[in-house]
């Protein structure tokens, strides 16, 4: 089946391609890969869109990387556990975030590769609570209009200080790590999705931007 699923990916670039295929010291069993040849070979790991505005998605962070199979239900996202254990049959190096809602702006950055941009990945990963620096350890996408991406050097919260130019929030190191202010300005823009919260280059209260059918958020790992 491995040799087969890359050679349909070979030849039939323009397309979506899935891998069902994890093996073991004893045997193989299916699982859910999804690449995307034309933005080079992206697996889907979280994925959430926002069917109607009055009733956003409940969801809890699966414990198990096999939850990305459910990619379909639109509401599907996976615990740092999930995403260390995901590790040992998978070796990654760079994580693609991306939201966007109609009646705002569009947040899409990706990790790159090199020493800051590693920091990032081993973090959401499990690998470390260390909180990473922001600025140089991702690249903006073509279509991204966020004030967030401008700003890396404000992002975080490193228990100390706000603006400090990090990854992540210091209290919220835990199992969400990757949804719940992952990259933010403090009080301005923020990524955020747990909690019945859904924010997208935005905040809470008078910088809310409301939701819309369509409303996405996605992150990808390679």
């Amino acid at each position: 089946m491995l040799r087969y699923c890359l050679k349909i990916f070979r030849f039939r670039p323009e397309q979506h391609y899935v891998l069902y295929l994890h093996c073991d010291f004893h045997d193989c069993h299916l699982i859910f890969f999804r690449f995307h040849s034309i933005l080079g070979g992206w697996l889907l790991i979280a994925n959430f869109l926002i069917n109607s505005p009055a009733n956003p998605p409940v969801w809890t962070a699966d414990t198990s990387y096999r939850a990305i199979r459910n990619y379909h239900n639109n509401r599907m996202g996976i615990t740092t556990n999930a995403m260390n254990e995901l590790r040992t049959h998978l070796s990654f190096t760079q994580l693609r975030f991306y939201c966007s809602k109609q009646q705002g702006r569009t947040f899409h950055v990706t990790t790159v590769a090199n020493s800051p941009g590693k920091a990032a990945v081993q973090y959401f990963s499990g690998q470390t609570d260390t909180l990473p620096y922001s600025c140089n350890s991702f690249v903006r996408m073509k279509d991204d209009s966020s004030y967030l991406a401008k700003q890396c050097s404000q992002w975080g919260n490193d228990g100390i200080s706000q603006f400090v130019g990090k990854w992540g929030h210091i209290d919220k190191r835990g199992a969400t790590r990757m949804y719940d202010h992952t990259a933010f300005v403090a009080n301005l823009y923020h990524w955020k999705i747990t909690h019945g919260v859904w924010l997208c280059d935005d905040k809470t209260g008078s910088g809310y931007l409301p939701l819309s059918s369509g409303d996405s958020w996605k992150i990808y790992l390679r």
